[in-house]
């Protein structure tokens, strides 16, 4: 038994082995007669060897042809058939795996312009580009570069972008985040946009790393755009959430913007991050609730944030839990009965919801101006309110 397992493992070596040399001698032949052949011959030999039982050993002779495109690119406008050449060179290269034309294809992608030859010149890199740094930042140039045009106006040839962000998806690599997150914000059609989202999920990585990346780097709109993903995906924890919401509040609060338009995104990330926070409870953000809390409070006297925020900034300091929040919401209460005591009557709702989340935190910091506030001129159901916060204090 013994030896016939050897002998017929013999055999299929010997097998391999013939097969092996078969295909390296058929490839040399190709590769002699596409040397000397003329474009229709040289075509029909790509043809050939890419439709052959040994296609996958073809990769020399299909970076060969890529090759002999790039070395006659100044008659490619002149004659389609370089164009046909370059594509099927391009394409069979990426289908084998033939990683040594990598660069090859990429200059090609460079010299062309021809649409079918740079869409797969585009899906054999995403082959082709998989681990390799270069290739990948190339890819995520051409299409921040495309979408760059089609913010000043000019539509990008919608094949190859597609090819391009299909091939980074399939690359899956964590610098294209941003990029494709930027692409699929960038307002295309539904189909690119539906494309590129697809290409971002594809990445493989830390996804909050990821998100928090496009929040601390890129533009404001697309920092909003990042904090509504992560706060609506499945793909991240409660805790990962409030991280990301954290960094997007101290966003909100310091950064600067130059415009109108701006500040007032700056202004619906910290609403919608603090908010998130409020949800989730996350009283690691305590300190960057009470200086939004400030901040919303200087708004709504200027008239730039309505009352809804106010009081959702109180709610959201309320839900946290903390001494800290105990003392600030105190402190904004001693200052709204200084206002009622001098006559300067102040939001009823805005006193009662100070009240209800000193109530809900029950720290006896405020037990004195809870009391005093009963004495005040507030109306019935102020008064009742702080007479509710007072008996929820614990002691």
């Amino acid at each position: 038994m013994k030896r016939a397992l050897c002998i017929c493992i013999a055999l299929l070596a010997a097998s391999i082995v013939a097969q092996a040399q078969d295909a390296q001698k058929l490839l040399d032949a190709f590769r002699r007669n596409f040397a000397i052949g003329s474009l229709d011959v040289k075509i029909q030999i790509l043809q050939d060897a890419a439709a052959g039982k040994t296609a996958s050993a073809m990769g020399p002779l299909f970076l060969q042809a890529v090759e002999f495109v790039i070395d006659n690119s100044s008659l490619v406008p002149t004659d389609a058939r370089f164009n046909q050449l370059a594509a099927i060179g391009a394409e069979q290269t990426g289908i084998v795996g033939y990683t040594q034309g990598r660069d090859a294809v990429w200059k090609l992608f460079q010299t062309t312009s021809d649409s079918q030859t740079l869409a797969k010149a585009a899906t054999a890199l995403g082959v082709l580009g998989t681990g390799d740094a270069q290739t990948i930042a190339n890819l995520n140039h051409y299409v921040e570069a495309q979408n760059a045009s089609f913010a000043s106006g000019k539509m990008p040839d919608a094949a190859v972008l597609v090819a391009c962000l299909q091939a980074l998806g399939k690359i899956g690599d964590a610098s294209s985040f941003s990029t494709l997150f930027g692409t699929m914000n960038r307002g295309y059609s539904d189909q690119i946009s539906a494309i590129a989202k697809e290409a971002l999920l594809a990445i493989k990585g830390d996804f909050k790393e990821m998100l928090l990346g496009v929040i601390r780097d890129r533009p404001i709109p697309e920092k909003e755009l990042a904090l509504q993903m992560a706060l609506g995906t499945d793909k991240l924890t409660d805790d990962q959430i409030g991280q990301l919401a954290e960094y997007a509040l101290d966003v909100g609060l310091h950064l600067n913007a130059s415009d109108s338009t701006g500040k007032a995104l700056l202004r619906d990330i910290r609403f919608q991050a603090a908010d998130s926070l409020g949800a989730r409870k996350y009283s690691h953000a305590s300190p960057l609730l009470i200086e939004h809390l400030d901040t919303t409070i200087g708004e709504f006297d200027k008239g730039l944030s309505d009352r809804n925020h106010l009081l959702n900034a109180i709610g959201d300091l309320g839900a946290m839990s903390s001494h800290e929040a105990a003392v600030r919401l105190t402190q904004y209460l001693v200052i709204v009965n200084s206002y009622t005591e001098k006559g300067k009557a102040y939001d009823d709702l805005v006193v009662t919801a100070i009240l209800q989340n000193l109530g809900a935190l029950a720290d006896k910091v405020a037990f004195d101006d809870l009391m005093y506030t009963q004495y005040l001129n507030y109306t019935g159901a102020v008064k009742k309110a702080a007479r509710a916060a007072l008996d929820k204090l614990k002691w």
